[in-house]
């Protein structure tokens, strides 16, 4: 019979197609020393799966419901095929999660297995279909099933994981990224807002999720995605700006997991001025460039108007790190400084920085140069 968990994996860059170019990393350097395994506390235990529907019944595993709404869950027959297993005594994975806190576990691995119990149990608003097995239950919720059954539910043992409190948490980044193989893979970003909610109850993820709402944002990028693209897309404008160009070294999804851990940190008036300094860049790009605003089709008008995200986060950055009345200069001069702006966009070695290797060192301190160059010399010639 087909395990659920092992439906195909879904490709990030297939949820974000028709907003995104693809992005071409290159080659991920690390420079970082390795972590020290003994500071990994990880337990195992075998609990009945009664314990986790308890756990579930009162609120004490978090099924993080920002995924809940995302269009690419588990259908009906994938679900139902779970609890066919579990009827009929097939083991299933291991559970893994986040124990940072008794009153409220983290799924780290199992977000789909546990939504499809939650579903079919508590919810009870899963009928089962398509089994293979169990046929006669076709078309059975929970309350259809007798005693028999639903004390098989009760009784099957599981084997969960608990990655125990004190664990560093860019270590917990790193266990999440490798244990997350199910059939629903997470996306980095997905990641990191599961972790980010042990620190201050989310405090990073929230900016984020708060900040893609925003107007002044949807106006320039249009929010298709349910895959945490935007957030991703934001955190890199954050995290270049926390620590500056200069502090990059390949990999970028490390350099983002530090960004968002340093997030969670920060105070609330420094987020607030990270906030407006991002949404006056926003206004001013759009100001700028209408619809090509962050796109290669400002100098290919024939082309597909989509972000090209390391375009986004070289002008975004270097609109934020101006101050107002450069920002409102850069309005004033815009004809001319929009005809720059196209020039480079056809200009080998910057077009290379945006497109090929973009998480490579070289490409990034490239592609931010040029562009802060760029608007420094617009600055001096209008005040010539």
């Amino acid at each position: 019979m087909p395990n659920p968990v092992e439906m195909e994996p879904i490709e990030t860059n297939q949820l974000s197609k028709d907003e995104f170019e693809p992005e071409n990393f290159g080659e991920q350097e690390s420079n970082e020393k390795p972590f020290d395994p003994s500071k990994v506390d990880v337990t195992i235990t075998t609990p009945n799966l009664g314990a986790l529907i308890s756990r579930l019944n009162n609120d004490e595993i978090d099924l993080m419901p920002d995924f809940q709404r995302s269009g690419d869950l588990w259908g009906k027959p994938a679900q139902s095929r779970l609890i066919e297993s579990i009827l009929i005594r097939l083991p299933i994975p291991a559970f893994y999660f986040d124990a940072y806190e008794d009153a409220k576990w983290q799924v780290v691995d199992g977000l789909q297995r546990l939504s499809a119990i939650n579903n079919f149990v508590l919810k009870k608003n899963l009928a089962l279909t398509s089994l293979e097995f169990l046929t006669d239950y076709d078309g059975k919720k929970y309350d259809d099933l007798p005693r028999s059954l639903t004390r098989r539910i009760d009784e099957f043992q599981t084997s969960v994981y608990l990655i125990k409190p004190g664990t560093p948490l860019l270590m917990k980044y790193a266990l999440f990224n490798r244990i997350n193989t199910g059939g629903l893979k997470l996306t980095p970003q997905e990641i990191r807002h599961a972790m980010s909610q042990s620190v201050r109850n989310g405090v990073a993820s929230d900016f984020l999720a708060k900040i893609v709402l925003e107007s002044t944002f949807r106006e320039v990028v249009k929010n298709k995605s349910k895959r945490q693209a935007h957030q991703e897309l934001v955190l890199r404008h954050m995290a270049f700006v926390l620590f500056g160009v200069d502090a990059y070294k390949s990999s970028l999804p490390k350099f983002l997991d530090l960004a968002m851990i340093e997030l969670g940190k920060l105070e609330d008036s420094h987020l607030e001025t990270l906030r407006n300094n991002f949404l006056d860049a926003m206004k001013v790009a759009f100001d700028i460039f209408g619809k090509d605003t962050f796109k290669r089709s400002l100098a290919e008008p024939s082309g597909n108007k989509v972000v090209n995200k390391p375009l986004f986060e070289a002008i975004s950055v270097s609109f934020a790190l101006i101050n107002n009345s450069e920002r409102q200069r850069l309005v004033e001069c815009k004809v001319g400084f929009k005809e720059s702006l196209k020039s480079m966009l056809k200009d080998t070695r910057f077009v290379n920085s945006i497109t090929l290797s973009t998480a490579n060192t070289e490409s990034v301190s490239t592609r931010f140069k040029m562009v802060d160059d760029l608007i420094k010399n617009q600055l001096v010639k209008d005040l010539a």
